[in-house]
């Protein structure tokens, strides 16, 4: 999975107007103000980022996971330019594939204990099972 993409955190772009190559720079304001990662705001799938030439947005981001009803934008994400966003929070990472296993066996094995409890009536948790 790769780190989530946030504002101030760089891109590369690989377009060139005549001669002058656009280089990339950093995600522009204001991301999602509301949901900060690493104490900057998250990026998205629209928002801006510095360019040489005309600036550029992030075209393509997370499939599953959304910032203020938009994908959220991780390192190696596309933007308009043809770039890709070269970091991201190391701490934080999005994927898009669903949830993960849980278990000592990376997630191999028997499905979701609370799927298994509820289709056999089963408590969902030891202290239900001693009634208190």
């Amino acid at each position: 999975m790769p780190p989530a993409a946030r504002l101030g955190d760089m891109h590369v772009c690989p377009m060139v107007t005549g001669i002058v190559p656009h280089v990339g720079g950093p995600i522009l304001p204001p991301c999602a103000p509301t949901v900060i990662i690493g104490m900057m705001p998250a990026a998205r799938v629209g928002d801006m980022l510095v360019c040489v030439g005309p600036p550029d947005v992030i075209a393509k981001g997370s499939m599953t996971v959304m910032i203020s009803m938009m994908p959220a934008a991780r390192m190696g994400d596309l933007t308009a330019h043809g770039g890709t966003i070269v970091m991201g929070f190391p701490t934080v990472m999005i994927g898009d594939a669903g949830g993960g296993g849980a278990g000592g066996a990376g997630g191999a094995g028997g499905g979701s204990p609370m799927v298994a409890a509820a289709k056999t009536g089963a408590p969902f948790c030891e202290i239900c099972s001693k009634g208190g």
